[in-house]
């Protein structure tokens, strides 16, 4: 589970360094290169902020990861 949450970490200050950069500078890849927000043609969002977003959940999903690894490190007794 430690593996797992490192590995989930990395991810996620990867996608927060690019989506950083990204929304900062107003990088575009292609032209009319923007996303909907879950379909809603209204909430037109470039992709830094996609990527700030996708870094927010990874960001929980490392973090529970974490709170499991070291509440089970904490728990778990010599066992043979």
């Amino acid at each position: 589970m430690k593996r797992m949450a490192i590995i989930f970490s990395v991810l996620a200050i990867g996608t927060l360094v690019l989506g950083l950069v990204e929304n900062l500078t107003n990088f575009r890849w292609a032209a009319g290169d923007h996303n909907t927000f879950f379909g809603n043609p209204r909430v037109v969002l470039n992709d830094g902020k996609v990527a700030l977003i996708l870094t927010g959940f990874l960001v929980i999903a490392s973090v529970v990861m974490w709170f499991m690894a070291l509440r089970k490190g904490h728990s778990d007794q010599r066992q043979s």
